[in-house]
């Protein structure tokens, strides 16, 4: 069978959910409102309006942002169902990086004592009904402790690197280590992803797995010479596997004297496109993953035509819809916090 019976249903149906999208003038205009109610009322004649209509009052940029986020959820789990068989489990990373954000945050509630209705705030059961995996976590939600929490996962691939930042957890204290052997585990699970594809699904969904492996990666290592991380505790920090990035760079980076000196590797190779130096380190590195975001969403657009009947068209669709609510919880945000309109639209991936 060809590619084009395979992809003919999904490509009809991101049709559908592409005419759906927010125009960049309407998110310009978005930003002009001077309250989250005139905001949300803006949103009646959009997508997110099945969402927004079940909040409660008063509205707040939280409760906006997870209702965005519900509706991006929702997109992710039609575009899948739709598309080949071949195609799910990749693009099932995107519903995956969902769960694995609030294990993070729920390990951290655990830690801090909430209770379980406080928890549940940060879980999407459309998540875990995907994953068919729903009694795990509200097991997992129920759990008092930290070590309860990672026994109610016993059962899941995440089991492992949980086990392994319990270890550090029981000598610090701090949930950090959880954060960073999940972000490990799901960017080698991407690579590993992306290699089972077909050589021509590779093609079209190389850029993708590239900017976000190897984006996380520089980043990562940038933040954490900021931070004075010593060279071992940095080489935990980051996936094993790269696409477009030599494993002599990346040990330089690791080794380099301090963040000055990384820099200076990252300048001197391929990707010091992706980076121009601000008036800080923190600064440096946010224009950084925002030159990385705004890359990954001006190929999404300009690959939203010329990319047809291969897995290059959904993941196009998914990351501009993901683009438009990120742009949205900016703009939640920015209303909700009085901002002003010009200091909000700079915030905007557009």
């Amino acid at each position: 069978m060809t590619q084009i019976p395979r992809y003919a249903s999904v490509i009809a149906k991101i049709g559908a959910e592409r005419s759906k999208l927010i125009s960049e003038a309407k998110l310009k205009a978005l930003s002009e409102n001077k309250g989250l109610t005139e905001f949300a009322s803006q949103l009646r004649d959009t997508s997110y309006q099945d969402q927004i209509s079940k909040l409660t009052i008063p509205l707040t940029s939280r409760k906006l942002e997870r209702a965005f986020n519900e509706n991006l959820i929702d997109t992710y789990i039609k575009i899948i169902k739709y598309s080949p068989k071949k195609a799910r489990k990749y693009l099932s990373l995107y519903i995956l990086r969902f769960e694995i954000e609030y294990i993070k945050a729920l390990l951290k509630a655990t830690s801090a004592g909430l209770t379980s209705e406080q928890k549940l705030a940060n879980i999407f059961f459309s998540v875990e009904d995907y994953f068919k995996r729903r009694a795990t976590m509200e097991e997992a939600v129920k759990a008092s402790s930290i070590i309860q929490t990672i026994h109610a996962l016993r059962d899941t691939e995440y089991f492992s690197p949980l086990s392994i930042g319990l270890k550090n957890y029981e000598e610090t204290a701090s949930t950090a280590s959880f954060d960073v052997f999940l972000d490990k585990f799901f960017y080698e699970k991407l690579y590993d992803e992306y290699t089972c594809l077909s050589k021509k699904e590779q093609l079209h969904a190389k850029f993708y797995a590239s900017m976000e492996n190897d984006g996380f990666a520089l980043i990562t290592l940038l933040r954490g010479k900021a931070l004075n991380y010593e060279p071992n505790r940095l080489r935990l920090l980051v996936p094993q596997n790269f696409f477009n990035l030599n494993k002599s760079v990346i040990e330089s980076l690791v080794t380099a004297i301090d963040f000055e000196a990384a820099f200076k590797i990252i300048l001197d190779n391929s990707c010091a496109k992706f980076f121009v130096r601000a008036q800080n380190p923190e600064e440096t590195i946010a224009t950084a993953e925002k030159t990385f975001n705004k890359a990954v969403n001006q190929h999404a657009k300009l690959s939203a035509i010329s990319e047809t009947f291969n897995i290059g068209s959904p993941l196009a669709f998914l990351t501009r819809k993901e683009t438009e609510v990120y742009n949205l919880t900016v703009l939640s945000l920015g209303i909700d916090s009085a901002m002003k309109t010009e200091e909000i639209r700079n915030q905007l991936l557009v």
